[in-house]
């Protein structure tokens, strides 16, 4: 039996002029139905009613039934990573550019958040990745990512040097602008740029992508979503370096310092209306397939 959802939490772009509008149709037809409404905070272009509280994030997960996220991918994916530890469903509207995340158009947005609460939609788990970044041995930083952990050089026009394991497997060395370790939500971002396959969500594996390699022997490579991923930058290497997760996080990485990069046992859940079909996704964002 498909859950009710009875308590809805919103979380907006604040800086887009098209939410605050909106919002307020949303909220309209919530309160029409009969739903308990609350929010991340104050949207500009919509005068919140007394009885809509506002809750921190991480509250405003463990309160809602349902998670409305309204911007782009950026907002889903921050939003993602805070949200990790809870299990509620999220349900995204577009008001990005792509919006392979965020499926639902805002033309549309009440009209299918209508059927939703009706019980029209599927559940869709997403795998996230957790990274663990290791300085002399001690775990310095734990994080966590939807699209991707990628080592990346900083700041200047050189290549690093790394070293990659997989499942405690060394498979070499790496001279190269960097790596993408990506999910496959994350296969149609930063590894597709990167020369990276398409993964479809179901997949329970992680794709491998060096950027710019030096050498045209390195290859994307196709992982079990269950391996254990270890980049470790060589103490020869003269380039400062970062490791980024989903672009949003970033932290330092030294000569000598280890990433450990596996799959959380959690997934994010997406909520998506009837009808959804990932291949049409391709089809209608990246014209997948069309003739030129």
């Amino acid at each position: 039996m498909m859950p009710e959802f009875k308590t809805i939490g919103l979380v907006g772009k604040t800086s887009d002029s098209r939410t605050g509008p909106l919002v307020a149709r949303l909220v309209e037809l919530l309160r029409s139905r009969g739903r308990q409404v609350h929010m991340e905070q104050d949207i500009p272009g919509f005068d919140r009613p007394d009885d809509i509280a506002l809750l921190p994030l991480v509250e405003l997960a463990e309160a809602a039934d349902l998670l409305v996220v309204i911007g782009g991918d950026g907002t889903l994916l921050a939003t993602a990573r805070r949200i990790a530890d809870n299990e509620t469903p999220v349900l995204g509207i577009n008001l990005g550019r792509l919006g392979f995340l965020v499926d639902v158009s805002p033309e549309t947005a009440c009209e299918e958040l209508g059927e939703v609460l009706d019980g029209a939609y599927e559940l869709e788990p997403r795998a996230m990745l957790e990274a663990e970044l290791i300085r002399d041995g001690v775990t310095i930083h734990e994080g966590i990512a939807l699209n991707d952990v990628v080592l990346h050089v900083l700041s200047v026009v050189r290549i690093i040097e790394f070293d990659t394991a997989i499942d405690g497997m060394d498979i070499g060395r790496l001279r190269a602008d960097g790596l993408v370790v990506a999910t496959p939500t994350g296969s149609t971002a930063y590894a597709l740029s990167a020369g990276g396959p398409i993964l479809t969500p179901q997949l329970d594996a992680m794709v491998m992508v060096p950027v710019c390699p030096h050498s045209l022997n390195h290859r994307p490579l196709v992982v079990s979503g269950r391996s254990t991923v270890e980049i470790r930058l060589s103490s020869g290497s003269r380039s400062p370096a970062q490791i980024a997760l989903d672009g949003q996080e970033n932290i330092d990485f030294a000569p000598g310092d280890l990433v450990r990069i596996r799959r959380r046992e959690r997934n994010l859940t997406l909520i998506h209306p009837r009808e959804h079909y990932f291949l049409r996704v391709l089809r209608t964002k990246l014209r997948w397939g069309e003739q030129p």
